[in-house]
């Protein structure tokens, strides 16, 4: 049995497979489990970080493993914590019931050069979709799940809301057609920076959502309430026409570059979609050539046919595309192929920590090499440091974005920030 325990903040390979997990588990309506896992090392007399520590964490894990399956997978946080992915679950029951086989497991004694350890493990518990509807959601409810285990000394918690008292009510339908009505929605660009001229290749817009009660709301929370209520309609023609408006208005300064908007799976089941992104593009006075649209690779794997006609009717109209998060989804050599996209976009998992991560740069690499086979210029993104951009300079990586060009800011501080980075290329 091989699980790939690896470590959460050097190695995005797990945050890869919660992600797949997570996408599997919307198309086959299943749960996917997040547990976390402390052995509270500092209780035990003589475990100090030093190399009893080590094999304790050593033997500890191989009872981990014992206890899963092949397909779980285990990933060290932190000094003295564990996570483990359970990617597919029939029912909640079942969570608990695998936490209490790790249990069993580890609180065995374990005998390590004469002494005798009593372990006392913990374990919170958080569910998808029950729980939160992305990896770091998850991360967040399994670690308050936790602490709640611990504070309270019992074996095992299940995360329910009542354990976080900054825990907001679930956004509802009206407040997110609100937001959209009344403009509490507003948009950052982040910009795409060229690797082998270093000028301004696009600015990305994102959407953020300043809500009268609870402040700034994150897209990974109501994105997910508008693609469920079908407001990811609505939503998603409120970001291209104000993105469209906003790039006029650069141009008027003499900024003429592509602005690029994120489409969700939902918006490739509306068939008047190439009709209503023609009509914004002709009202706002926009060359097609000018918008990007970027979709994740599994936006189009439940209906690749009917994904590819809607894209052609876009694509006919000069308007390019992006396949965003390139490495999390499972679409195919072929499916590739018959997308008419113009870029591929590596997810940041397989960019940032790259050159000194040789299974990273591994995968990275042979992204490269794909984009290469299918003509598309390829995007780096997750750039967070100069570790990072160094390695994309001497890569034959075309585009680069992340917070070590610039971190998403309003519009208006575009052309401050442009006359910033040029002075820096010279």
């Amino acid at each position: 049995m091989s699980h790939g325990i690896t470590n959460l903040s050097e190695n995005g390979l797990f945050q890869i497979r919660v992600r797949q997990a997570l996408m599997a588990a919307q198309r086959e309506v299943r749960q996917v489990g997040l547990l976390m896992i402390n052995f509270d090392l500092k209780e035990n007399i003589g475990l100090d970080g030093g190399p009893l520590s080590t094999h304790f964490l050593e033997k500890s894990q191989l009872r981990l493993e014992s206890a899963l399956r092949g397909s779980d997978a285990i990933c060290r946080a932190s000094e003295g914590e564990t996570v483990v992915l359970l990617p597919s679950l029939g029912r909640s029951d079942d969570a608990i019931l695998v936490a209490k086989k790790i249990l069993n497991k580890l609180e065995e004694p374990l005998l390590l050069e004469g002494l005798r350890i009593d372990v006392c493990p913990r374990i919170g518990i958080a569910l998808f979709p029950e729980h939160g509807s992305n990896a770091s959601a998850l991360m967040r409810c399994s670690d308050i799940a936790l602490t709640t285990a611990r504070r309270t000394r019992q074996s095992f918690v299940l995360y329910s809301s009542d354990q976080s008292s900054c825990e907001r009510p679930p956004l509802r339908f009206s407040e997110l057609r609100r937001a959209i009505v009344e403009d509490q929605l507003f948009l950052h660009y982040q910009p795409k920076i060229d690797l082998k001229t270093g000028t301004i290749a696009g600015l990305e817009a994102l959407t953020r959502w300043q809500h009268p009660e609870h402040g700034l709301i994150s897209p990974d929370e109501f994105i997910p309430v508008a693609e469920r209520t079908g407001l990811i309609i609505p939503l998603t023609l409120w970001v291209l026409h104000h993105s469209l408006v906003q790039w006029r208005s650069w141009r008027d300064l003499g900024i003429d570059t592509t602005v690029a908007v994120n489409l969700s799976m939902w918006n490739l089941d509306a068939l008047e979609l190439p009709e209503q992104i023609d009509g914004l593009l002709k009202n706002v006075g926009v060359p097609p050539n000018r918008l990007e649209l970027e979709i994740t690779e599994s936006a189009f794997m439940d209906d690749p046919q009917r994904a590819i006609r809607i894209l052609d009717s876009i694509r006919d109209l000069g308007v390019r595309f992006t396949i965003d998060d390139f490495g999390t989804g499972y679409s195919s050599l072929a499916q590739l192929r018959d997308l008419p996209f113009d870029e591929l976009k590596v997810d940041r998992s397989f960019v940032h920590g790259a050159a000194g991560d040789a299974s990273i740069r591994a995968i990275f690499e042979a992204s490269e090499k794909l984009a290469r086979q299918l003509s598309l210029q390829m995007v780096a993104e997750g750039v967070e440091d100069r570790a990072d951009w160094d390695f994309l300079l001497t890569s034959g990586c075309d585009m680069a974005q992340g917070y070590f060009v610039a971190k998403p800011m309003p519009a208006q501080a575009i052309p401050d920030w442009i006359v910033r980075w040029r002075a820096q290329q010279r």
